[in-house]
């Protein structure tokens, strides 16, 4: 399927996975606890797929990251939960003092030079690091508990969830995933050079430290991608070895299983690394495949079907045997013959304690963003896949065109957007 994120920042997009509310139904609008943001934690009265599966008579697990806040952690819910990190701190989130690390116009503030972030040509956090072992990674203890769970509960119906960080920065990795794309050749981005000449202000700036790429060369592209491929391959890796243990423990019992992830990356698209406030497909369109059952023979089949994060929680509901408040099951979507193309939507509201307030629609290859802070966006991704000629001032000048002279009676019924820019 064509999996898009509601809103391609974690703990909204997270926050959204776990409950099936929208960031503005769940309050849940900014990452909590970095930078400047004042985003309260998840609160313990929300109720998320995992209670709905505890509550259904599965042992539910869940371990990883959780970017959520310490509030549904600390309620007694009946799920094995281990984040396996320090995410969160209450009397560090009750006492911080909000700070940016840049200005209300995206200047960092320390002024540091992003160079003295490197230490080696193995060594330049976040962009790429090598490890020592492999015992080094988050995900080797995530992964580890996701399978004494599983052993543990091999002879009762079990749900678990094993969320890893990567890939995602920093690119941290060891033998022989750090050398593992070496030889590949690197192909820039086509819209690495994007000058953002009628575009959005704030795209061109730097809204947190890891977005300073100002200063890379081809060289440290290449070293970037390279170590965010290595990344790929070490989840990979992890998942492989959930995936087997699952196998082994599932019984016989039908096994049904879900990835996907909160939001993409730009890896220098747009000459962006990581994310911010902006809904290119590069950070709105998510990985996604389900497998009905594990230990059977099904085919494998590509959909064509729009579906988002909320489609997604939809599904764990389901399986949980209710439902939240949006959304459809993936498996109804799928069963769709027709390739029936969803209209996608995707919000913004902050990011790290900056206010943004973006709402943007994609209908078929058509994508409008509403931009209150500046000029708004329009791409046409039939022939502009990669989204370097912002149309909004086209559309602008029709709709003002088809304005009425000034006296006449009525309103006038506009167009509709992609009726009007299909005439034109």
């Amino acid at each position: 399927m064509n999996s898009y994120s509601v809103c391609p920042l974690c703990t909204p997009a997270r926050g959204s996975i776990m409950t099936g509310l929208y960031p503005h139904q769940s309050g849940i609008i900014d990452n909590c606890d970095v930078g400047a943001s004042t985003q309260e934690y998840l609160p313990k009265s929300s109720i998320t797929w995992l209670d709905r599966r505890q509550e259904s008579g599965r042992k539910t697990g869940y371990f990883g990251k959780w970017h959520l806040g310490l509030d549904w952690q600390s309620k007694e819910t009946g799920v094995e939960f281990d984040i396996c990190r320090i995410e969160s701190d209450r009397l560090k989130h009750e006492t911080r003092i909000p700070e940016a690390t840049v200005t209300e116009r995206g200047q960092l503030k320390n002024m540091q030079d992003p160079r003295s972030a490197k230490k080696s040509d193995d060594d330049y956090v976040p962009f790429y690091k090598k490890l020592d072992s492999i015992e080094k990674r988050f995900e080797y203890k995530v992964t580890k508990k996701t399978m004494e769970f599983l052993e543990k509960n091999r002879d009762k119906p079990w749900c678990v969830t094993a969320s890893l960080v990567g890939p995602h920065f920093p690119n941290s990795n060891p033998e022989p995933f750090y050398i593992m794309y070496d030889q590949v050749d690197i192909p820039m981005p086509k819209s690495m050079y994007d000058t953002f000449q009628n575009k959005p202000w704030y795209q061109s700036r730097k809204w947190w430290p890891s977005i300073d790429t100002e200063y890379f060369d081809e060289h440290e592209w290449e070293k970037t991608i390279r170590a965010y491929y290595g990344s790929i391959s070490l989840m990979d890796y992890f998942i492989g070895q959930i995936l087997e243990k699952a196998k082994e423990c599932s019984g016989g019992r039908k096994t049904i299983v879900i990835f996907t992830s909160d939001h993409g990356e730009m890896l220098g698209n747009h000459g962006k690394f990581d994310k911010h406030a902006y809904c290119y497909e590069d950070v709105i369109r998510t990985p996604l495949l389900v497998c009905p059952d594990l230990k059977g023979e099904q085919e494998k089949n590509v959909c064509a079907n729009n579906c988002n994060t909320l489609d997604i929680a939809q599904t764990f509901f389901e399986l949980a045997g209710c439902k939240c408040k949006n959304g459809r099951s993936l498996f109804k979507i799928s069963e769709d013959k027709k390739e029936k193309k969803e209209d996608i939507y995707c919000n913004y509201y902050k990011y790290n304690g900056h206010s943004f307030e973006i709402r943007a629609i994609k209908e078929g290859n058509i994508k409008y963003s509403f931009i209150p802070q500046d000029i708004d966006e329009l791409y046409d991704l039939s022939t502009d896949p990669n989204e370097m000629i912002n149309l909004s001032d086209d559309y602008l000048c029709d709709i003002l065109d088809f304005l009425p002279e000034a006296g006449t009676i009525g309103k006038p019924e506009y167009p509709s957007l992609k009726k009007n820019y299909d005439n034109n």
